[in-house]
């Protein structure tokens, strides 16, 4: 069996020979996300919003006259796969990547984020990344949104403005380290309000994994309310088990880990759920204009597409304003000055955002997501 380097190396070699043909007026992206799997649906998102980003621009003449290729990566969300495509990038020659979008996962990002620095090559994380790998800063790496734990001040808020007094169950997956980060911000949330006693820990782990027997557990210690974290399996099981015996039982989980797949797998019982998800730029009036444009265009604008989209123009804006591809140079140009990118704008320190994404909460009413803060 060929091993996953040979495999990304060959993959990647036939890339820059397909490449030769083409003009030399002409630039490299890399995206990288998950093509299959639990994750797949996010990184189908994250793509088409990043390629739509570069059709325009090639139809408006190319960025600095240059033409933009957009060369599409499925890691597979496993840290060798991360890893071996970094370092795989790293070593074009005539055909250097100038940026790369992602990866989606975390995927050894220290380490990743750290080859593609040695290499020179740019890299835009669209979307939040949680405490862990915020303290990791590379001189070219941008991390667009912020950090995951938003959710839990914004989770706290609806809570406390909705359902305050209501006991909540806090369930994680001790083996999934976002998982268990989202338990503990949201503990802390609570106890910084004086709320802690409202608040009770749960893991999977706790009834080996039985979920109907933990729902019980939940159940009988007066919850009314669920946040559920953990792999899109560990939801969806424990959201059934919960609504058969309580379907008044107020289920919260994070659309991102629970995937498209908890719809499909939930049918009827997932009517009334409620989703923590980034507000997306519907609600941003900076681009309330592009977006206009973009569904005239017949572009869907639902998900994750609009961060894809959005990585591309704030990377375009970098290029406009650095006058240069080098990454240096685009390193400069993101430091602590506003970027407008022309669907809103940006301000960083050391690579991170002056202001975090902040989340909204959606519930699934009627076959559709329902936004209800």
């Amino acid at each position: 069996m060929i091993s996953v380097m040979k495999y990304w190396g060959i993959y990647i070699a036939l890339f820059f020979c397909t490449v030769t043909h083409f003009a030399a007026a002409e630039v490299t992206v890399a995206v990288i996300t998950p093509k299959a799997g639990d994750y797949a649906v996010q990184g189908q998102e994250l793509t088409r919003g990043a390629q739509k980003a570069v059709e325009e621009i090639n139809a408006a003449g190319g960025l600095k006259k240059q033409k933009i290729k957009v060369l599409d990566i499925d890691d597979q969300c496993r840290d060798s796969t991360a890893v071996s495509t970094a370092q795989m990038l790293s070593l074009g020659q005539n055909h250097k990547i100038s940026l790369v979008i992602g990866p989606y996962c975390a995927n050894a990002f220290a380490e990743v984020a750290q080859i593609y620095a040695k290499a020179k090559i740019f890299q835009i994380i669209p979307t939040t990344v949680d405490a862990a790998n915020a303290k990791v800063m590379q001189k070219g790496l941008i991390k667009m949104l912020g950090y995951t734990t938003e959710q839990a001040a914004d989770f706290f808020n609806f809570y406390n403005a909705h359902f305050a007094g209501e006991k909540v169950a806090m369930v994680s997956n001790i083996l999934q380290p976002q998982s268990v980060e989202i338990a503990e911000t949201v503990t802390d949330q609570f106890a910084k309000h004086g709320k802690a006693v409202v608040l009770q820990n749960y893991t999977y782990d706790m009834t080996s994994r039985d979920y109907k027997a933990l729902a019980k557990q939940i159940i009988k210690a007066g919850n009314d309310i669920a946040f559920l974290t953990g792999t899109p399996k560990n939801i969806c099981k424990l959201a059934r088990q919960l609504r058969l015996l309580d379907d008044e039982m107020k289920i919260f989980i994070n659309k991102y880990q629970a995937t498209d797949e908890y719809l499909k797998d939930m049918e009827e019982l997932a009517e009334g759920t409620y989703f923590l998800a980034l507000r997306g730029k519907r609600d941003d009036p900076e681009f309330a204009e592009a977006l206009v444009k973009l569904r005239l265009s017949g572009f869907e604008t639902d998900g994750l597409a609009l961060y894809g989209y959005e990585a591309i123009k704030l990377w375009a804006a970098l290029v406009e304003k650095a006058g240069s591809f080098d990454y240096t140079k685009l390193s400069k140009a993101a430091k602590n000055e506003k970027i407008e990118t022309g669907v809103g704008h940006f301000m960083f320190h050391n690579g991170t955002p002056q202001k975090n994404e902040s989340y909204a909460v959606y519930q699934y009413q009627n076959g559709a997501l329902v936004k209800v803060d």
